[in-house]
């Protein structure tokens, strides 16, 4: 778990950077955060919470209906505004932190009964700086947090390897789903980190294909992509199979090329290098191999490879599943930093749609392969 002291040590960077604001502007800057509100399901039943990415990253708190205050001229400079304990929610929902377990368990210097914030108290000046400040921080991950990023990697695998051996022609999407969760639970994780894909023949060409409905027949190909989350952070694994539990020459030379594209760009990923050169990789493998393939006649136009391969070759990874940090035009790697790379191949025709996904940690002398372990 992330420790008490490197939740503290986060909010002293933030605390740093208002009074660097304060100073530079001659005014005297506070910033409040929400943690975010729990969303109705249906009449007295809500969807289970789920905190605010910067709002965790900075307190450690995962509760709904709660604000931090952070202000370094007061002389409570972190201050938690939270849900009192109330015994009929205790009855009904559980365990509350309220104002004690604020300031005990998260190191709040003071925290007050949410009924007592008021807004208007915080106008909206310098969101824009506060925001990117925050998010390049979370860009780099400290040794915990690749720890947990680790572990949630490990979970996917297994996952993964569970759920591959049940493919087979006739059973249907959601029995491979059911399957990968049964086992994110079963070792730990949350859940989903995001909702998972199992798209079998025709629905592998759809990029966030979650319907998960459809019978799996002999000749399909079939794409799955998911994720753990794990102690708030995500991991982000895709990989493909057939069947029939062999793939067809069509289906196997369009695998080889995004496995040469995936290949290539991760060896790109080094400190000083960027995401534009990875992305680039991607598109001019693809390109030429699409090409040679005969589906395409240009391999250097990108609106001929945009027919087949329309995103990018991946995203920043942490407590988000798209995570913050890493602008893809002008972001430079730097040791700490976590990027997925996912180039794929989707022929709707041919029902072939082919991703591969890893996730990948920036070191000092190059990259490591968080997910390496999976076959692929």
């Amino acid at each position: 778990m992330i420790s008490k002291a490197e939740f503290k040590e986060r909010r002293s960077k933030l605390l740093s950077f208002l009074e660097e604001l304060s100073k530079r502007d001659d005014k005297s800057y506070k910033f409040a955060i929400k943690s975010g509100e729990a969303k109705n399901f249906s009449n007295d039943v809500f969807y289970p919470f789920r905190v605010d990415s910067d709002f965790y990253y900075l307190t450690g708190f995962k509760e709904a209906n709660a604000v931090a205050v952070f202000d370094p001229n007061s002389e409570h400079p972190f201050t938690l505004y939270v849900e009192a304990v109330d015994p009929h929610h205790t009855i009904w929902e559980g365990h509350r932190e309220g104002l004690e377990g604020a300031v005990k368990n998260f190191g709040a210097d003071k925290a007050f009964d949410i009924d007592g914030f008021k807004e208007e108290n915080y106008p909206n000046h310098k969101e824009q700086e506060l925001t990117k400040f925050i998010h390049t921080l979370r860009s780099v991950k400290s040794e915990a947090e690749i720890a947990l990023m680790q572990k949630s990697a490990d979970i996917a695998i297994q996952a993964h390897r569970v759920a591959k051996e049940i493919i087979t022609p006739g059973i249907y999407e959601y029995e491979v789903e059911a399957k990968l969760n049964e086992v994110f639970r079963a070792q730990g994780a949350e859940g989903w980190a995001y909702p998972g894909i199992v798209a079998s023949g025709e629905n592998s060409c759809v990029l966030h294909y979650i319907t998960n409905n459809e019978k799996i027949e002999k000749d399909d190909l079939i794409l799955i992509d998911a994720g753990a989350q794990y102690q708030m952070y995500a991991s982000d694994i895709t990989r493909v199979h057939a069947a029939s539990g062999e793939f067809t020459q069509e289906q196997k030379d369009v695998y080889d090329v995004v496995l040469e594209a995936q290949l290539k760009a991760i060896d790109t990923i080094k400190p000083g290098s960027g995401f534009q050169e990875t992305n680039d990789t991607v598109t001019a493998v693809i390109g030429e191999g699409l090409k040679n393939l005969g589906y395409i006649k240009d391999a250097l136009d990108p609106n001929q490879i945009k027919k087949y391969y329309m995103h990018s070759a991946g995203h920043s990874l942490g407590i988000d599943v798209h995570d913050v940090g890493i602008e893809r035009k002008v972001s430079k790697y730097v040791p700490g930093m976590v990027t997925t790379i996912e180039p794929g191949i989707y022929i709707k025709e041919k029902k072939i749609g082919v991703r591969i996904e890893d996730d990948i940690l920036v070191t000092a002398d190059g990259n490591r392969n968080l997910t390496e372990a999976l076959a692929k």
